[in-house]
């Protein structure tokens, strides 16, 4: 969306047409992405890591929460009275957090006594959809309660056919462009191939971690995270150019959501006091419902009628939910929360560098403090990059993301982590769940 926002200002700067404009660029986008699939281009994943592959992800988690919180806190701040009297900001607050609180609390109930552990199991599947339910059954009883005018809240603006938004024509005027920004559309483009690309690749490494415990459609190396990307690739370059020349909004990796899906399919137990992955319900069922309940809210009526029925702080608790839902297994976030915790107590597969004693190395580092710094680079990447996307420069976000592999390694050149203490914090081992499995790495010392 802040890609699609830049490339609108800078066609109104440019006093180009915004369509065409965007086809072109999108079509650009289309070729890259065709040709880095044919050269097998995301090989170059093998060198990201979960350096990067945190960060990102965080900072998506981060952007869900602080869109949720501005939503609900806007009619708090509003200048506008009437528009936002105290009763509906209260209400829009107070729906808003049923969502969220159902959704979480229901989320874990496998880990709870209540009940059977099959109706456990479906309020934990269901979890997020009993939320919405709820929240909306609340604001139904509040409008029920006190009338349209003192409770109504806003809902989803949904067109009534499935249509252009403007009732311009499906195709895009391509030659309204002029020959020049055609050509000149190939460096927007570059952008926009490098966050594709780059967001394809990171959401599919997330979904093949071999921490997942996925069997079907794997390579004989089951600790590979490249398999199916260049197929993906093809058809994402595929599918960039039909959106391009028809208007709609290009297809990208749903980081956030393709790891719901992939928590929400996974068989846990708990080792050391830790949520570990001993299993996939892998099938193509779900997905394939899941995109064919979307196509059939943009297509057909009714689905849109029940949607423009949902209030809109409802769906800031569901993304307040996603969120927060995201961080959860995520190390960097563990390590976050590490920071105010007792080292001694943690039960990580890092712990094992901040229990040894604080030694000093040639460069005059200690290492005990090696998690601690570390947690807090990728912290300053994550704001930056927060900030960067949030500002008008949100355009070359894509950039800073793929510096990211380069900062790592100039972290390691310059000595401020030790090889040894940055393969314990940012290797890819799936299976360390304890110290134990850690206690081979240790750091470099100075006798």
């Amino acid at each position: 969306v802040a890609f699609t926002v830049s490339l609108y200002q800078l066609s109104k700067s440019l006093s180009l047409p915004f369509l065409p404009f965007y086809a072109w660029t999108g079509l650009w986008t289309s070729g890259m992405l065709f040709v880095s699939s044919l050269v097998s281009a995301s090989n170059v994943s093998k060198y990201i890591t979960r350096f990067t592959d945190e960060i990102f992800n965080v900072l998506l988690s981060v952007l869900f929460i602080f869109d949720a919180i501005f939503d609900v806190s806007r009619p708090f701040v509003a200048s506008n009275a009437s528009m936002y009297p105290p009763t509906k900001s209260l209400l829009s607050l107070v729906c808003a957090s049923i969502t969220f609180g159902t959704a979480t609390t229901l989320k874990v109930m496998n880990r709870r006594s209540y009940f059977t552990k099959s109706i456990r199991g479906n309020l934990q599947n269901f979890a997020p959809a009993l939320g919405v339910l709820t929240g909306s059954l609340v604001a139904k009883s509040a409008v029920k309660r006190y009338g349209l005018v003192a409770a109504s809240l806003p809902s989803l603006s949904l067109p009534s056919k499935f249509a252009t938004t403007s009732g311009r024509a499906w195709l895009i005027p391509l030659f309204d462009c002029p020959v020049w920004a055609r050509w000149g559309a190939a460096l927007p483009a570059l952008l926009c191939t490098v966050l594709l690309f780059l967001t394809q690749n990171i959401t599919a490494r997330l979904v093949n971690n071999p921490k997942n415990q996925m069997k079907k459609g794997r390579s004989n190396d089951k600790d590979s995270v490249l398999d199916g990307m260049h197929g993906d690739m093809l058809i994402l370059s595929i599918l960039t150019g039909l959106t391009s020349i028809i208007g709609l909004p290009w297809m990208a990796a749903a980081t956030t959501r393709s790891g719901a899906h992939v928590r929400s399919l996974s068989k846990n137990e708990d080792v050391n006091d830790i949520d570990k992955i001993t299993g996939m319900m892998e099938n193509r069922i779900s997905p394939l419902g899941i995109h064919m309940l979307i196509g059939a809210c943009a297509i057909f009526q009714f689905p849109r009628m029940l949607l423009s029925q949902v209030p809109l702080p409802i769906l800031s608790g569901v993304l307040l939910y996603l969120g927060f839902s995201s961080l959860q297994g995520l190390e960097l976030w563990d390590r976050i929360r590490g920071l105010f915790q007792d080292s001694t107590k943690k039960q990580y597969r890092w712990s094992i560098i901040e229990r040894k004693p604080p030694t000093t190395t040639i460069t005059g580092r200690k290492t005990s403090n090696d998690v601690r710094n570390f947690t807090i680079v990728q912290m300053v990447c994550v704001a930056v990059m927060m900030r960067v996307t949030k500002s008008s420069l949100g355009v070359i976000s894509p950039f800073i993301l793929g510096f990211l592999p380069i900062l790592r390694t100039g972290l390691l050149r310059a000595k401020i982590f030790s090889p040894e203490s940055m393969e314990t914090l940012d290797g890819e081992r799936a299976d360390d769940t304890s110290p134990s499995s850690s206690t081979t790495i240790t750091p470099t010392t100075t006798p």
